[in-house]
């Protein structure tokens, strides 16, 4: 057996898991409570993956689950080098899009069948497949979902947001509206990109007063 192919295996296998240690960012520019552990990366793509076979499960949706779930998989890939980025991280759409595609052909420089990666992340970014909306739509949902989880935990608190977050005029705008928790803001800035899907509309909505039960 090839020494390279066995070096090549677990070369990207330890250059993967290292998202095991990531934190989503997010949670710490709103400075959510750390008396309980915080959602790492690796977590919210399972959760994704949760999220998209329970939407297909219930509403006979018509994709390839098994597609979706390998975009999911993978779609986080770019972290390993330029960790969690997000609407406030300071980088534009098309930033993020070059240092992302950068970052990805890295991480798959020497595996033989990247190009199976580098597409379905392709797929993914350019949203124009019915299977590459529904998975970009259950990755902004995982985050609306996690962002209520921690309100009802107690976990957010304006009082610990930094004055940078609260004046800037997007959250500003989405205060002036009536939102009055962190996670309403969470849910309001991403409600516009579920308008095209009466299903993620809904959903969203159902979330506002929804209650966990166990």
């Amino acid at each position: 057996m090839e020494e390279s192919k066995l070096e090549n295996v677990l070369g990207f296998y330890y250059e993967t898991i290292k998202l095991k240690e990531v934190e989503r960012s997010g949670w710490n520019t709103w400075n959510v409570s750390r008396d309980k552990r915080v959602e790492s990366i690796p977590e919210h793509v399972y959760g994704t993956q949760q999220l998209a076979f329970a939407i297909y499960s219930e509403f006979d949706i018509d994709i390839d689950i098994f597609k979706v779930n390998s975009m999911l998989a993978y779609h986080e890939t770019e972290e390993i080098n330029i960790g969690d980025l997000n609407p406030f991280s300071g980088v534009s759409a098309t930033q993020k899009a070059e240092l992302g595609s950068e970052a990805v052909e890295k991480t798959v420089a020497n595996m033989k069948k990247k190009s199976l990666i580098t597409s379905l992340i392709d797929e993914f970014n350019e949203r124009k497949t019915p299977e590459a909306q529904f998975a970009y739509l259950c990755d902004k949902m995982e985050a609306d979902l996690m962002a209520k989880k921690y309100q009802d935990e107690g976990r957010f608190s304006f009082d610990k947001v930094s004055s940078r977050i609260l004046n800037d005029k997007r959250v500003q705008s989405i205060m002036s509206k009536g939102a009055i928790t962190v996670a309403d803001i969470f849910i309001e800035y991403d409600v516009p990109k579920y308008s095209q899907s009466p299903i993620f509309s809904e959903l969203i909505q159902f979330l506002k007063d929804y209650k966990q039960t166990k």
